[in-house]
């Protein structure tokens, strides 16, 4: 018997056995669902936080600590005085001097160094508004963020401004374009109550993007300079006040990785954008990893049920099996007809799976979206290619459960067979 025979066969007994064919297919599609939706909400995940760091992280820049403390590899026990010890998000980690910056400044192909300074204004006002306090954060242009109005130039102007919409209604401005080209005063206060107020002019309106990372406090956005000389006035006289946490560095000529071992060279502690990366693509990996999981022990259980439906097949179908080998079929086609039919119900089961899961994600997709404020971004994302390879391996797994009934089938002796009532 031809293969295309066989294969319209094993096709025709499938039919007429169509609830138990559709049950047993359904405990394979349970475990394609489920492993179709793990590994769009993988992908999707994966690229977002692709286009995430794209979008937040220059390339070609190191995110430098003088502390390997601060990339989560501290430690709660007490610690040994350093005049360079300071507080950083909660933890007690060493943290740049003044010396330090000039250190790195001082390596062959760095070119640019921002210091993470933490000023904290008294208060952010304009005439005739209130007064609001707030943080005052470094514009960094490789955060690229997205502009109500204005324009954000390459190097922001040292008495200009980026201002949150956040802050349009409560500085009593009519909308982001009113707000252009207006001043608004930051005021900034040091310890022993002497004050510094500075005018600014807003440059451009932003609003936070689905794919910003802001890892500041809501604030106005200022230049480097401008940043400096707040700092510098707040912690005039201060002790450590000149202190912080990290750096950004950027370099010319090099790559991240190789500026990341220049840094480290000189003693600190370095991470690029590629590192970030691969951090949260490891969480997903190992949370996918948990998923896929229970998605298997479905197919373990979907595995041995159709075992069970084709061994019962084979019993109601001695019969015919007797007959069909009285006529000269081969024990390799009676196997065959047994191990296709398996492999058909993977195909239905593996299909019927995907199908189900690509239309439920399609309509999760935009609500997801919204809870998670994801904007145009999609949490879920199919890809034909995965989608085949699972369905194909799904139809493996039916394939080799359907070997056990196949062979059982192969070896009936045909006289026995046909003397079956």
């Amino acid at each position: 018997m031809k293969f295309v025979d066989v294969l319209k066969r094993s096709g025709r007994n499938l039919r007429t056995a169509k609830t138990r064919t559709l049950l047993t297919a359904s405990a394979i599609a349970v475990g394609g669902f489920t492993l179709t939706l793990t590994l769009a909400a993988a992908t999707g995940a994966r690229h977002f936080t692709d286009r995430l760091v794209q979008a937040n992280f220059d390339p070609k820049s190191v995110f430098a600590a003088k502390d390997k403390a601060f990339f989560g590899n501290g430690s709660s026990k007490p610690r040994e005085y350093s005049i360079d010890l300071g507080s950083a998000n909660g933890m007690l980690v060493k943290q740049f001097t003044p010396d330090d910056i000039k250190k790195v400044e001082k390596l062959p192909h760095v070119v640019q160094v921002l210091p993470g300074y933490t000023v904290t204004a008294q208060y952010i006002t304009r005439d005739g508004a209130k007064k609001y306090t707030g943080a005052v954060n470094l514009f960094d242009p490789a955060s690229k963020p997205e502009t109500k109005a204005g324009t954000i130039p390459a190097t922001l102007a040292d008495d200009h401004v980026l201002l949150p919409d956040d802050y349009l209604s409560a500085l009593n401005f009519k909308n982001a374009t009113d707000a252009i080209g207006k001043q608004v005063t930051i005021q900034v206060r040091q310890p022993a109550g002497k004050v510094l107020a500075k005018q600014y002019t807003v440059a451009a309106v932003t609003t936070k993007s689905s794919l910003s990372i802001d890892f500041n406090p809501t604030g106005p956005y200022v230049s480097l300079n401008a940043l400096k000389e707040l700092n510098q006035f707040i912690n005039n006289g201060v002790v450590n006040g000149d202190l912080v946490p990290t750096v950004t560095v950027r370099g010319d000529g090099i790559s991240a990785d190789e500026l990341k071992g220049e840094i480290a060279g000189a003693g600190f502690e370095a991470r690029t954008a590629k590192d970030l990366q691969s951090f949260i693509n490891q969480i997903i990996t190992v949370l996918q990893s948990v998923i896929i999981v229970f998605g298997l022990i479905t197919l373990v259980a979907s595995f041995f049920g159709v075992v069970n439906t084709q061994y019962i097949s084979v019993l109601e179908r001695t019969r015919e099996i007797g007959l069909m080998k009285a006529l000269g079929t081969s024990r390799g086609t009676v196997s065959r007809l047994f191990m296709i039919e398996a492999t058909w119900i993977g195909f239905i089961g593996a299909a019927l799976g995907a199908l189900l899961a690509v239309g439920a994600g399609t309509l999760l997709n935009p609500w997801i979206s919204t809870k998670l404020d994801f904007g145009s971004e999609r949490l879920l994302v199919f890809e034909p290619l995965q989608i085949g390879a699972l369905v194909v391996f799904l139809m493996l797994i039916t394939t080799i459960a359907g070997l056990l009934p196949a062979r059982k089938a192969a070896k009936l002796d045909p006289i026995e067979a046909l003397r079956t009532e």
